[in-house]
């Protein structure tokens, strides 16, 4: 993967990514959680919260179910390191722009995994 330079808002969109992908792959979750599952004002750091779980635990569950599940749960763990490249992830209320640029992050590292897992990701 390339790195991105879109700055911590941006790279915290796609911490949240891997992460629902993650949760998605193990069967944590029915379905992608987005941005938008929580308003536009609450702060990344608590979005982040929201989908995390004992990492072990998640990949385990993805290993157990096998296939595509696995390895799209391994590819969005391996990139987690990625995404703290700019810093921690950004505590405070978003505004419009920057729920824009959060969510810009989100999409485009959606489009990545779902290039390498589109069955899971359609």
């Amino acid at each position: 993967m390339s790195k991105q330079r879109e700055g911590r808002l941006g790279q915290a969109g796609r911490l949240f990514a891997a992460l629902a992908v993650l949760r998605l792959a193990a069967g944590e979750d029915t379905r992608l959680r987005t941005p938008e599952d929580r308003r536009p004002g609450d702060h990344p750091r608590g979005r982040i919260n929201d989908v995390q779980r004992d990492l072990y635990e998640l990949l385990t569950a993805a290993r157990d179910k096998g296939g595509e599940r696995w390895e799209a749960a391994a590819t969005a763990f391996r990139s987690i390191p990625d995404f703290l490249e700019d810093g921690n992830v950004p505590h405070g209320n978003l505004n419009d722009p920057e729920f824009a640029a959060f969510k810009a992050g989100y999409e485009a590292q959606i489009a990545v995994f779902r290039d390498k897992s589109p069955r899971l990701l359609t």
